[in-house]
Protein backbone atom coordinates (compact mmCIF):
# COMPACT_ATOMS: atom_id res chain seq x y z
CA UNK A 1 0.00 0.00 0.00
CA UNK A 2 1.31 3.55 -1.12
CA UNK A 3 1.39 5.49 1.94
CA UNK A 4 1.62 9.77 1.66
CA UNK A 5 3.50 10.90 4.25
CA UNK A 6 1.38 13.90 6.63
CA UNK A 7 1.92 17.08 7.05
CA UNK A 8 1.24 18.52 10.93
CA UNK A 9 0.41 22.56 10.76
CA UNK A 10 -0.35 24.33 13.86
CA UNK A 11 -3.24 26.79 13.25
CA UNK A 12 -5.58 29.05 15.14
CA UNK A 13 -8.73 28.06 13.57
CA UNK A 14 -10.66 31.36 14.80
CA UNK A 15 -7.72 33.19 13.14
CA UNK A 16 -8.30 33.90 9.37
CA UNK A 17 -4.31 34.32 8.33
CA UNK A 18 -3.70 31.35 10.18
CA UNK A 19 -6.44 29.45 8.57
CA UNK A 20 -5.03 30.57 5.22
CA UNK A 21 -2.07 29.24 5.80
CA UNK A 22 -2.58 25.93 6.89
CA UNK A 23 -4.43 25.46 3.36
CA UNK A 24 -1.55 27.30 1.63
CA UNK A 25 1.02 24.86 3.32
CA UNK A 26 -1.28 22.19 2.52
CA UNK A 27 -1.62 23.04 -1.09
CA UNK A 28 2.25 23.11 -1.63
CA UNK A 29 2.65 19.76 0.44
CA UNK A 30 0.03 17.70 -1.80
CA UNK A 31 -0.58 20.24 -4.80
CA UNK A 32 -4.63 20.55 -4.06
CA UNK A 33 -6.84 19.13 -1.09
CA UNK A 34 -9.73 16.83 -2.29
CA UNK A 35 -11.01 16.39 0.96
CA UNK A 36 -10.87 18.39 4.26
CA UNK A 37 -13.07 16.97 7.39
CA UNK A 38 -13.34 20.38 10.18
CA UNK A 39 -13.22 19.02 13.46
CA UNK A 40 -12.03 21.66 15.55
CA UNK A 41 -14.31 22.30 18.84
CA UNK A 42 -14.75 22.86 22.47
CA UNK A 43 -17.86 22.73 25.22
CA UNK A 44 -16.95 25.51 27.19
CA UNK A 45 -18.44 26.03 30.62
CA UNK A 46 -21.46 24.34 32.07
CA UNK A 47 -23.86 26.88 33.58
CA UNK A 48 -27.11 27.93 32.08
CA UNK A 49 -27.66 30.79 30.29
CA UNK A 50 -27.94 33.54 33.28
CA UNK A 51 -25.05 32.34 34.90
CA UNK A 52 -23.24 31.79 31.48
CA UNK A 53 -19.80 34.00 30.84
CA UNK A 54 -19.52 36.21 28.12
CA UNK A 55 -16.06 35.48 27.41
CA UNK A 56 -16.30 31.99 27.64
CA UNK A 57 -19.48 32.17 25.31
CA UNK A 58 -17.18 34.09 22.86
CA UNK A 59 -13.93 31.22 22.98
CA UNK A 60 -16.84 28.57 22.15
CA UNK A 61 -18.09 30.26 19.41
CA UNK A 62 -14.86 31.48 18.21
CA UNK A 63 -13.94 28.10 18.05
CA UNK A 64 -16.41 25.75 17.03
CA UNK A 65 -18.36 27.97 14.64
CA UNK A 66 -16.04 30.75 13.42
CA UNK A 67 -13.24 28.65 12.95
CA UNK A 68 -15.65 26.40 11.28
CA UNK A 69 -17.18 29.43 8.58
CA UNK A 70 -13.52 30.26 8.21
CA UNK A 71 -12.42 26.66 7.22
CA UNK A 72 -14.80 25.82 4.68
CA UNK A 73 -14.19 29.45 3.15
CA UNK A 74 -10.35 28.94 2.40
CA UNK A 75 -11.14 25.47 1.83
CA UNK A 76 -13.46 25.91 -0.69
CA UNK A 77 -11.72 28.69 -2.33
CA UNK A 78 -8.49 26.69 -3.10
CA UNK A 79 -10.96 23.78 -4.51
CA UNK A 80 -12.40 26.69 -6.73
CA UNK A 81 -8.89 26.90 -8.54
CA UNK A 82 -8.63 23.21 -9.07
CA UNK A 83 -9.29 21.11 -11.59
CA UNK A 84 -12.40 18.41 -11.17
CA UNK A 85 -11.18 14.76 -11.19
CA UNK A 86 -12.99 11.42 -11.88
CA UNK A 87 -11.59 8.73 -9.71
CA UNK A 88 -12.74 6.19 -12.25
CA UNK A 89 -13.81 7.23 -15.75
CA UNK A 90 -15.17 3.86 -16.60
CA UNK A 91 -18.17 3.85 -13.57
CA UNK A 92 -20.94 4.83 -14.89
CA UNK A 93 -19.34 6.45 -18.12
CA UNK A 94 -22.97 5.18 -19.36
CA UNK A 95 -24.30 8.45 -17.96
CA UNK A 96 -22.23 11.55 -18.34
CA UNK A 97 -25.04 13.34 -16.93
CA UNK A 98 -24.03 11.81 -13.25
CA UNK A 99 -21.81 13.95 -10.97
CA UNK A 100 -19.64 10.55 -10.27
CA UNK A 101 -18.74 10.90 -14.35
CA UNK A 102 -18.38 14.73 -14.55
CA UNK A 103 -15.84 14.84 -11.62
CA UNK A 104 -16.04 16.96 -8.97
CA UNK A 105 -13.12 19.86 -7.11
CA UNK A 106 -13.47 18.37 -3.34
CA UNK A 107 -16.23 17.08 -0.76
CA UNK A 108 -15.76 18.87 2.81
CA UNK A 109 -17.14 17.07 6.11
CA UNK A 110 -18.04 19.37 9.29
CA UNK A 111 -18.25 18.08 12.58
CA UNK A 112 -21.38 19.05 14.09
CA UNK A 113 -22.99 16.67 16.73
CA UNK A 114 -26.01 15.41 18.12
CA UNK A 115 -26.40 18.45 20.40
CA UNK A 116 -26.88 20.29 16.90
CA UNK A 117 -30.06 18.72 16.74
CA UNK A 118 -31.73 18.57 19.97
CA UNK A 119 -30.98 20.63 23.53
CA UNK A 120 -28.13 20.30 25.22
CA UNK A 121 -29.32 22.28 28.68
CA UNK A 122 -26.35 24.27 30.67
CA UNK A 123 -23.89 24.19 27.12
CA UNK A 124 -25.79 27.05 25.22
CA UNK A 125 -23.05 28.10 23.12
CA UNK A 126 -21.87 24.89 22.75
CA UNK A 127 -25.38 23.50 21.41
CA UNK A 128 -25.91 26.88 19.46
CA UNK A 129 -22.30 26.48 17.65
CA UNK A 130 -23.73 22.70 16.52
CA UNK A 131 -26.57 23.79 15.20
CA UNK A 132 -25.19 26.82 13.50
CA UNK A 133 -22.55 24.30 11.54
CA UNK A 134 -25.88 22.46 10.31
CA UNK A 135 -26.99 25.94 8.36
CA UNK A 136 -23.49 26.13 7.14
CA UNK A 137 -23.35 23.29 5.78
CA UNK A 138 -26.53 23.13 3.80
CA UNK A 139 -25.46 26.77 2.65
CA UNK A 140 -22.25 26.40 1.23
CA UNK A 141 -23.49 23.06 -0.33
CA UNK A 142 -26.16 25.15 -2.04
CA UNK A 143 -23.72 27.69 -3.27
CA UNK A 144 -20.74 26.01 -4.62
CA UNK A 145 -23.14 22.19 -5.73
CA UNK A 146 -22.82 23.25 -9.88
CA UNK A 147 -19.18 24.07 -9.48
CA UNK A 148 -18.35 19.99 -8.09
CA UNK A 149 -17.77 20.50 -4.74
CA UNK A 150 -19.90 19.15 -1.71
CA UNK A 151 -20.29 19.75 1.72
CA UNK A 152 -21.93 17.68 4.27
CA UNK A 153 -21.75 17.14 8.04
CA UNK A 154 -21.97 14.33 10.28
CA UNK A 155 -23.63 14.79 13.96
CA UNK A 156 -22.01 11.81 16.45
CA UNK A 157 -23.32 11.50 19.67
CA UNK A 158 -21.07 10.86 22.86
CA UNK A 159 -17.79 9.49 21.40
CA UNK A 160 -14.57 8.43 23.59
CA UNK A 161 -12.73 11.58 23.10
CA UNK A 162 -10.65 13.39 25.79
CA UNK A 163 -14.15 15.11 25.94
CA UNK A 164 -15.96 12.56 27.69
CA UNK A 165 -12.90 12.21 29.75
CA UNK A 166 -13.18 15.44 31.49
CA UNK A 167 -16.93 15.07 31.59
CA UNK A 168 -16.49 11.67 33.61
CA UNK A 169 -13.88 13.07 36.21
CA UNK A 170 -16.02 15.87 37.06
CA UNK A 171 -19.08 13.49 37.24
CA UNK A 172 -18.04 10.27 38.50
CA UNK A 173 -21.14 8.24 37.33
CA UNK A 174 -22.23 10.07 34.08
CA UNK A 175 -20.11 7.69 32.18
CA UNK A 176 -22.56 4.76 33.47
CA UNK A 177 -25.51 6.57 32.65
CA UNK A 178 -24.39 7.58 29.37
CA UNK A 179 -23.69 4.52 27.91
CA UNK A 180 -26.98 2.64 29.35
CA UNK A 181 -29.06 5.59 27.76
CA UNK A 182 -27.78 4.25 24.11
CA UNK A 183 -29.97 1.19 22.80
CA UNK A 184 -26.04 -0.40 21.86
CA UNK A 185 -24.91 0.04 25.38
CA UNK A 186 -21.84 2.20 24.58
CA UNK A 187 -20.54 5.32 23.26
CA UNK A 188 -19.26 5.68 20.07
CA UNK A 189 -15.18 4.80 18.86
CA UNK A 190 -13.73 7.40 17.43
CA UNK A 191 -12.75 5.30 14.67
CA UNK A 192 -16.60 4.65 13.52
CA UNK A 193 -17.12 8.26 13.31
CA UNK A 194 -14.22 8.66 11.16
CA UNK A 195 -15.13 5.84 8.71
CA UNK A 196 -18.62 7.92 8.31
CA UNK A 197 -15.98 10.84 7.41
CA UNK A 198 -14.16 8.68 4.81
CA UNK A 199 -17.14 7.17 3.17
CA UNK A 200 -18.94 11.24 2.96
CA UNK A 201 -15.37 12.17 1.65
CA UNK A 202 -15.20 9.77 -1.20
CA UNK A 203 -16.86 9.14 -4.61
CA UNK A 204 -18.86 6.26 -3.35
CA UNK A 205 -21.95 9.19 -2.37
CA UNK A 206 -21.97 11.79 -5.25
CA UNK A 207 -25.61 12.75 -4.47
CA UNK A 208 -24.92 13.50 -1.22
CA UNK A 209 -24.03 17.05 -0.20
CA UNK A 210 -25.71 19.32 2.08
CA UNK A 211 -26.78 16.75 4.42
CA UNK A 212 -26.05 15.61 7.93
CA UNK A 213 -25.21 11.96 8.73
CA UNK A 214 -26.43 11.04 12.97
CA UNK A 215 -24.07 8.64 14.41
CA UNK A 216 -25.84 8.05 17.44
CA UNK A 217 -26.27 4.58 18.42
CA UNK A 218 -29.50 3.92 17.47
CA UNK A 219 -30.71 6.76 20.21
Amino acid sequence: MLKTPGLAVQVDVSNAASVQAMVDKTVKQFGRIDCALNNAGIEGAREKIVDYPVDMFDRVMNVNLKGMWLCVKYEVAQMLKQERVVSNPETWSDKPELCRFQGQRGSIVNTSSTAGLGAMPEFTPYCSSKWAIIGLTKTVAQEYAKEGIRVNAVCPATTDTPMRDRFEAHWPDWQAKTDASYPVGRVAAPEEVAEAVVWLCSDACPFATGEYLKIAGGR
